[in-house]
């Protein structure tokens, strides 16, 4: 066969994808016929790159297919130097990246042809370009060398790759990589998988039994001593558990055990345990060893490192000083179990210690119930070191601003805010309405208009408070919302020839339908003309139909003239308070009271003054105040707006001076009268909330069953309606909604509004508060506001309180001292609601332990106490119940706050605890907590 012949027989079979058929054909190529194909292949290789057909495609898994594999034959059989077809073989444009790997087998006999020698350098070259175990060029690689006879590169990824590829029976590679292992970085990883029961697994089995062990004993050493994670290093452990080395295989290599215990991963520190506790050791080196040991932040480690210093110095009690450093390492473990066998053994060998400044110095890291057993074997005549701190005093919030018209709305929307400027626009609408209006327009200009007039109902007191200005600045400007104004439909009838031309326009839809649509393009047209003026220099409105024209006019004419009251059509009746029932009862007596102040200005009723407006910051309203306010509606014979007077009478202290009803009573008017009656009947008591809990079911809600542990649990908040006080909008407030309200926007002006009646704010608040919806509406604010406020507190405080101590961390502290300043903290409720919490909810008590034991030092101590042990009476876990960490650093706090307290009284669920069998951390500090409780006068 000629050249050329020979160059069309490879090319027909490298376009066909006729891999088998080259890997018999091409070990058969004479020299000179290899370079005469190898001179032709980068034609081969731009000729299927310019192809008009596409040599490339993807196959079923999704994978690149084309002639890649057979030039790749091509090249590696045809190419003189085995660098040249080493950097054939990794060309990018043979290695795409979504393509398979080529058959090692195929290409391994497509150059069988080559001499043994050509073929091992060209293995080496491939071999030291490997990069990862998953590289394409791995199998061939790896195939070429074992067939080339060839000595592997020293190369760690090679390694790694020989170890993660498959396996093959009598591996002529495995004398020449397998002792390499413990040098090779990624060997570990790759070898992972590696089990050493019921049987050692292949290569464990094959390294134990190919390697000597001696070389095995000092590799994985060696390969422990080089660092790495768990994984890297887990089949070295199995290596060395499977080999067992003997005490005197151990004894040359004791320092690097030693050296493995204090920061090795925790199965390679328990493996040097075990070979250095069967060694004869100095004391020193014991010492040592046992300070690595409880260094070592795993609890099962650390112990052991103490039962073997408790064995050494119950042989040799006078080494006591000598493990100072281990037990004061104890003493700042993580485990409970840990520090308590720590200060046992303390106490245990105190006797044989001779310096206890190290001791006492550490045991500041311990819980101060466990610090105190040592500060009193070590420190006589110690009584106690814990000084609380001093809870804030309690002071009268200042007097409300008075704020002038150039703060508040529509900036500041603060509940104070609000309030003030409502006060400075009534007083000076009639003290000084043109400067109002000039203030008012700078303020609120026009460019508010089409936001706020469009919606159909205001949710925010930002959008009342517009509506109010826009009011006294243009009276009558509101057009009403867009569905009360009326449209041009429905203005005019249908003329014969619209109806004709809908007809028209639509012949296969007689009737209301096909007049609608017609009407539905008029409407569109109009409002095009509206918003493109230039329209009417290409359609001219004379030739347009004239009911069209009218439409367009029509429209034209209303939004020019919409906001001004003489020239627009009268809208419907409107209103744009939101549906009530969606709303918390709160929220839509402040609205309402906001709406009624607007009603009153838009006809012009505007009233002298604002009988609700606060005296105090914190939204509390002096007696004497409102009397003389009534005194002014009075000379001018006018009543008080009804919401204005209920929000009033919210804002009075309970306990009013004796002579002020009949003084209200000689003013004469209907207000001032039902005011004498709030004087004489006192405040409406606060609200006994009722909290009943059920289970979110997905699809429906069912009774909570105490009895299973499931944190699904929906917290209700209820209570009986008061007595009626006369005043509609008021007696609604004071009753709980039947239904949970999902608008409450304006929740930071409710303590302002309800300043001395504190649970009732909070249960509005604790509505819908622990539900299936997720996160509920609420803020830290809120529970500052709580506290700032006045009046008894009960479960739904405590049931906001126990909340933020799961969510908010240290945030929650200001609130609880000021609440505890005030003597008005419901601890024992919020104890047992932060364990219902914790037990029935997605909310953890987690975050509220170092919460709490802020507030303690700083003064709350002894509240703190009593929310603890309520909160264990409920959170601990009961029969059949896995124990949590949580719970055991639940009752060590307790004890800690127990000392603090000087408590005495036994918890019948800590009792419990404290006398079972066994000694896990629960029932040790149970038991601790318990014998202090318990302890004699």
């Amino acid at each position: 066969m000629t050249f050329d012949d020979i160059h069309t027989e490879i090319r027909n079979l490298v376009l066909n994808h006729d891999a088998e058929g080259l890997s018999l054909r091409l070990p058969k190529l004479t020299d000179a016929e290899r370079a005469t194909v190898a001179a032709e292949l980068p034609d081969l290789l731009a000729e299927l790159r310019e192809s008009p057909l596409p040599a490339v495609g993807w196959d079923a898994f999704d994978q690149v297919t084309g002639p890649f594999e057979e030039l790749m034959m091509v090249g590696a059989a045809t190419i003189p130097g085995p660098a040249g077809a080493a950097t054939w073989l990794m060309k990018r444009d043979l290695n795409p990246r979504w393509s398979g790997a080529p058959s090692p087998h195929r290409l391994v006999k497509a150059v069988s042809g080559r001499p043994v020698a050509w073929r091992a350098k060209l293995a080496v070259r491939l071999a030291r370009r490997i990069r990862r175990p998953d590289d394409r060029i791995v199998p061939l690689a790896l195939e070429l060398l074992r067939d080339g006879e060839a000595t592997p590169p020293d190369h760690e990824p090679l390694v790694a790759a020989w170890l993660s590829a498959v396996g093959v029976a009598n591996d002529p590679l495995t004398p020449h990589l397998l002792p390499k292992i413990f040098e090779a970085a990624g060997a570990g990883r790759a070898l992972v998988n590696e089990t050493l029961t019921p049987k050692p697994s292949r290569r464990l089995a094959l390294a134990a039994r190919t390697l000597p062990r001696e070389q095995i004993i000092a590799g994985c050493v060696s390969r422990f001593l080089l660092g790495g994670d768990a994984q890297d290093l887990r089949f070295f452990v199995r290596l060395h558990t499977l080999v067992a080395p003997t005490p005197e295989e151990s004894a040359g290599r004791l320092r690097d055990y030693l050296r493995l215990l204090p920061t090795a991963p925790g199965p390679v520190a328990e493996l040097a345990w075990q070979q250095v506790r069967r060694a004869r050791l100095d004391p020193a080196d014991v010492a040592e060893a046992i300070e690595a040991m409880t260094f070592r932040q795993e609890a099962k480690l650390a112990v052991k490192g103490l039962t073997w210093l408790d064995r050494d110095l119950g042989r040799h009690p006078e080494r006591v000083a000598d493990h100072v450093t281990a037990l004061t390492n104890a003493y700042a473990h993580a485990s409970h179990e840990v520090r308590d066998r720590a200060v046992a053994l303390t106490l245990k060998h105190a006797d044989h210690l001779t310096d206890p400044a190290p001791i006492l110095e550490a045991a500041e890291l311990l819980p101060p119930a466990s610090a105190r057993q040592l500060f009193e074997r070590f420190v006589e005549g110690w009584a106690g070191d814990f000084t609380p701190g001093r809870l804030p005093e309690v002071t009268v919030p200042g007097p409300f601003p008075t704020s002038g018209l150039e703060s508040g709305p529509p900036e500041e929307i603060g509940w104070i805010d609000v309030e003030a400027w409502l006060a400075a626009v009534t007083r000076e609408a009639h003290t000084n309405p043109d400067s109002l209006k000039e203030t008012l327009a700078q303020r609120f200009g026009e460019h508010l208009r089409p936001v706020l007039y469009d919606a159909p109902t205001w949710q925010s007191p930002r959008d009342w408070c517009t509506a109010l200005a826009r009011e006294l600045v243009n009276p009558g400007e509101d057009p009403g919302p867009p569905m009360s104004r009326p449209h041009p439909s429905y203005r005019k009838t249908i003329s014969e020839d619209q109806r004709a031309d809908a007809e028209q326009a639509f012949p296969g839809l007689s009737g209301e339908l096909g007049q609608a649509l017609y009407d539905g393009m008029v409407n569109v047209a109009a409002a095009a003309f509206q918003l493109f003026p230039g329209l009417r220099t290409i359609v001219p409105l004379h030739e347009l139909p004239d009911y069209v024209r009218e439409g367009i006019l029509w429209t034209d004419d209303v939004q020019t003239d919409l906001y001004d009251p003489k020239a627009r059509p009268a809208p419907a009746p409107w209103n744009r308070l939101p549906h009530l029932r969606e709303c918390a009862r709160p929220h839509a007596f402040l609205l309402s009271r906001l709406d009624e102040l607007l009603r009153a200005a838009k006809a012009g009723a505007l009233p002298p003054v604002l009988l609700a407006t606060p005296t105090r910051a914190d939204g509390h309203l002096d007696s004497e105040t409102l009397l003389n306010r009534l005194a002014v509606y009075a000379d001018s014979g006018r009543e008080p707006l009804p919401l204005d007077m209920a929000q009033a009478l919210l804002r009075l202290p309970p306990d009013p001076a004796p002579d002020l009803a009949e003084r209200a009573k000689g003013l004469g008017s209907a207000a001032a009268t039902e005011v004498a009656r709030r004087f004489e009947r006192g405040a409406p008591p606060a609200p006994e909330v009722e909290l009943t809990w059920t289970l979110d079911l997905g699809s429906r809600v069912g009774p909570y069953d105490d009895q299973v542990l499931d944190q699904r649990g929906i917290a209700h908040v209820s209570w009986q309606p008061a007595e009626p006080t006369g005043l509609a909008h008021l007696d609604a407030l004071l009753t709980a909604p039947e239904t949970r309200p999902f608008r409450r926007a304006s929740r930071h002006f409710w303590p302002g509004m309800t300043p001395h009646h504190r649970e009732l704010a909070a249960a509005h608040l604790a509505i819908g508060l622990i539900d299936r919806f997720d996160p509920p509406d609420i803020a830290i604010d809120d529970l500052r506001g709580l506290a700032l406020a006045e009046g008894a507190s009960g479960p739904a405080t405590a049931l906001v309180l126990a909340y933020f101590l799961t969510v908010e961390g240290d945030d929650v502290v200001p609130p609880l001292l000021q609440l505890a300043a005030k003597d008005a903290l419901p601890a024992a409720e919020t104890g047992r609601l932060l364990g219902l919490l914790g037990r029935r909810t997605r909310y953890g008590a987690d975050p509220a332990l170092p919460s709490l034991e802020l507030a303690a030092k700083q003064g709350a101590h002894a509240e703190v106490w009593t929310i603890l042990r309520h909160f264990l009476a409920v959170f601990l876990p009961r029969e059949g119940e896995r124990a949590q960490r949580l719970h055991t650093d639940a009752v060590v706090l307790a004890a800690d706050l127990a000392t603090w307290a000087g408590a005495r009284g036994e918890i019948p669920e800590v009792a419990a605890h404290a006398q079972k069998r066994g000694s896990t951390s629960l029932t040790r500090a149970c038991r601790s907590l318990h014998q202090f409780l318990t302890r004699e006068a």
